[in-house]
C-alpha cells in the first residue's frame, strides 16, 4: 500500500488529497505525544476539509499504524463529514500496541520511540550544543537497534533519550500504565461502538497488529449490532507485514497472488470511498466481508463470518519421554490424549534469552527485527525450546481462525514469561513461522489482575496467539514451540517478580510443562473441512 502512489491515483480519479502532519510532527507545532489530541484534531480537520470551496463536503481517512489509528481517533467524534475510513495494520486500543498480554512489546516500542518520537523531539530543538550531542546519542542507540544492544538496556526507565528523563519520555509515559483502565488510556481508547461509517480494514498475518486488526472488526460489527444499526465493513488480509504489502515477506515467496500487484488493494480502497463520498454504491456491491489469503495454498478466498462457521476447533495435544528439548528431540504432537507422561523441562536466563526470529514486528526492519516468515530451526536448535512436531501429515489440513495454548507449567520464579508458536514444518525441513503469542505469569488472570505465582505451583496457562489462515500440506509436520521469551519483540521477564520499569536484576527460572491425564498442555487449531 504505497500511499504516494494511491495519492496520485486518488487525485486522477478526481479526489482532492489533505496530508496534515500530527501534532509535533515535521512542520507542525504543538505537544507532539502520541495518541493524546488525535480525536478532537481529528475532527477539527476534518471540519476544515469539509468547509474548502473544493470539497462537496464528504470527506474519508485512510493511511496505515499510527495513521490508521488517527482515523478512528476522528471517527470516535463522530464529525458529520466523515463518511468513510480505511485503517491499515493498526488497532484502536493503544494499550494493545503497547503489552501484549501484560508484556511489554519491546522492539515496537524502541524502534519507534526513537526512530521517530526522540528523532521528532530532537530535530524541533534550536541548533546548539544541546542538539548535536542528543543526536549523536540517537544515532548510537538507533545503530544498537541492529545488534541488540539498545534492546539490553536495564532498567527500562532509564533508556537513552525514551526513558524517564530523555527528550522524548515517550517509553517511561506509557509502561508506568499497565493496566488499560487507567485514565492515561481510557482517554485515548476508541471504543468499538463510536465507529458508526463504512470501514476498509487491511491486515496481514505477520503484521504485529493482527489480533488487533481482527478483534476491531469483530467487535465494531457486534456494537452496531446491539445498537441496531448498520456499519458496512470489509476486512482484507493478505501474507503481509507491517509496511509495504509486497512478496516475499522474510524468508517466503507466497507466490504472485499475494503482491498488491495482484490485489490492488490501492484500487479496492477508492472503489470504497467512491461508494460512500460519491454515492457509487455499485463500487462496493460485489464486495464480501472478509478476504483472505489462504497461505500454504497461496490463494485469496472471501469468506461472510469471522471466525468461519464452519471451524472446527481441534486439540492437538503434547507428548513426549520427558525430553522435548531441541527439533532433535522426543516431543510429538497428535489429537491423541495424554495420559502419564514425564514432564518437560528447561532453564529460561534472561541474560541469554531465547530470540526473535521473525513474526509480527515492527519498526526498524533490520538486523534483530526483521519481520516476516523465516526458518526457526536455528531457535529451536537451542535447550531453552521445547518442541512438538507431528508425524507428516497424509491429507491437507486447513487452519484458518483463532489459535490458542492451553499449558500446564510450573516455574521457580514468582513471576515468568511463557511464549507459544505454530510452525509449518515442510519436507526438507524447512520450518516456517505461522503464529506466535505470549503470556506473563502475573497477569494470567488479566492485565487488570497482577497476581505472581507460587513458585513450583502448577498454574493453567492460555496463550492466545495471532490468528491465521494456513494449510499444512500433506507431507509436511505441524509443530508448536515452547519457551519463555521472544527477545527483543517482547521485554524480558527477569523472573524476580520485581517492576517492569525499574529491575536491573536477572535470574534463571526452571520451567517445568506438564503433559499428562490431568494437566493435556495442547494446541486448539481452528481446522476447516475440507
Amino acid at each position: 500500500m504505497a500511499v504516494n502512489v494511491l495519492v496520485l491515483m486518488a487525485v486522477d480519479r478526481g479526489y482532492a488529497v489533505v496530508i496534515q502532519d500530527t501534532r509535533g510532527r515535521w512542520a507542525s507545532d504543538g505537544d507532539g505525544r502520541p495518541f493524546i489530541h488525535e480525536k478532537a484534531d481529528g475532527y477539527d480537520t476534518v471540519r476544515w476539509a469539509a468547509a474548502q470551496p473544493w470539497s462537496n463536503g464528504r470527506v474519508g481517512m485512510l493511511g496505515g499504524s499510527y495513521v490508521g489509528y488517527t482515523q478512528y481517533a476522528a471517527a470516535a467524534f463522530q464529525p458529520p463529514a466523515l463518511r468513510a475510513i480505511a485503517p491499515a495494520v493498526t488497532f484502536l486500543e493503544p494499550h494493545t500496541a503497547v503489552f501484549r498480554n501484560g508484556v511489554p512489546t519491546l522492539g515496537l516500542l524502541v524502534s519507534w520511540g526513537l526512530s521517530a518520537q526522540a528523532q521528532m523531539a530532537i530535530m524541533r530543538l534550536p541548533d546548539g550544543p544541546e542538539k548535536a550531542q542528543l543526536m549523536e546519542a540517537l544515532i548510537e542507540a538507533v545503530d544498537g537497534l541492529s545488534g541488540g544492544e539498545t534492546f539490553r538496556h536495564l532498567p527500562l526507565e532509564t533508556m537513552p533519550l525514551i526513558g524517564r528523563d530523555g527528550v522524548c519520555a515517550f517509553l517511561y509515559d506509557m509502561l508506568r500504565h499497565t493496566s488499560p483502565s487507567r485514565p492515561y488510556w481510557q482517554q485515548i481508547r476508541v471504543a468499538p461502538d463510536e465507529i458508526r461509517i463504512p470501514t476498509l480494514h487491511i491486515g496481514g498475518w505477520y503484521d504485529i497488529f493482527t489480533t488487533q486488526t481482527f478483534h476491531d472488526f469483530g467487535a465494531i460489527a457486534e456494537a452496531a449490532r446491539q445498537a441496531g444499526r448498520t456499519v458496512p465493513q470489509m476486512l482484507l488480509v493478505g501474507p503481509w507485514y507491517h509496511g509495504p504489502l509486497s512478496n516475499p515477506v522474510g524468508e517466503v515467496d507466497f507466490g504472485f497472488r499475494a503482491s498488491d500487484a495482484y490485489v490492488l488493494s490501492n484500487e479496492l480502497q477508492l472503489r470504497w470511498f467512491d461508494a460512500w463520498l460519491k454515492d457509487e454504491r455499485e463500487a462496493v456491491a460485489d464486495l464480501p466481508p472478509l478476504r483472505i489469503f489462504v497461505m500454504g495454498e497461496n490463494r485469496w478466498r472471501d469468506e461472510e463470518t469471522w471466525p468461519l462457521a464452519r471451524m472446527r476447533p481441534t486439540p492437538y495435544y503434547f507428548h513426549s519421554g520427558g525430553g522435548a528439548n531441541t527439533l532433535h528431540g522426543d516431543g510429538t504432537l497428535s489429537p491423541q490424549a495424554p495420559s502419564e507422561e514425564p514432564v518437560d523441562s528447561f532453564v529460561y536466563d534472561p541474560r541469554n534469552p531465547t530470540p526473535t526470529r521473525g513474526g509480527g514486528l515492527c519498526c526498524w526492519h533490520m538486523g534483530v527485527l526483521a519481520p516476516g516468515a523465516f526458518d526457526q530451526r536455528e531457535v529451536e536448535a537451542r535447550p531453552d525450546v521445547l518442541v512438538y512436531t507431528t508425524p507428516p501429515l497424509e491429507a491437507d489440513l486447513e487452519v484458518t481462525g483463532p489459535v490458542e495454548v492451553h499449558l500446564w507449567a510450573a516455574t521457580t520464579a514468582p513471576d515468568t514469561d511463557f511464549t507459544a508458536k505454530l510452525v509449518d514444518v515442510g519436507p526438507c525441513g524447512f520450518a516456517r513461522n505461522v503464529a506466535n503469542g505470549i503470556v506473563r505469569a502475573r497477569y494470567r488472570h488479566g492485565v487488570d489482575h497482577e497476581e505472581l505465582v507460587k513458585p513450583n505451583t502448577v498454574v493453567h496457562y492460555v496463550i492466545a496467539l495471532n490468528p491465521t489462515s494456513n494449510v499444512f500440506k500433506a507431507g509436511h509436520r505441524i509443530r508448536v514451540e515452547i519457551a519463555s521469551s521472544d527477545f527483543p519483540a517482547y521485554a524480558r521477564n527477569p523472573n524476580t517478580g520485581g517492576s517492569i520499569l525499574s529491575e536491573t536484576r536477572l535470574q534463571p527460572a526452571v520451567q517445568t510443562i506438564l503433559h499428562d491425564a490431568d494437566h493435556p498442555s495442547h494446541i486448539v487449531l481452528p481446522v476447516i473441512p475440507r
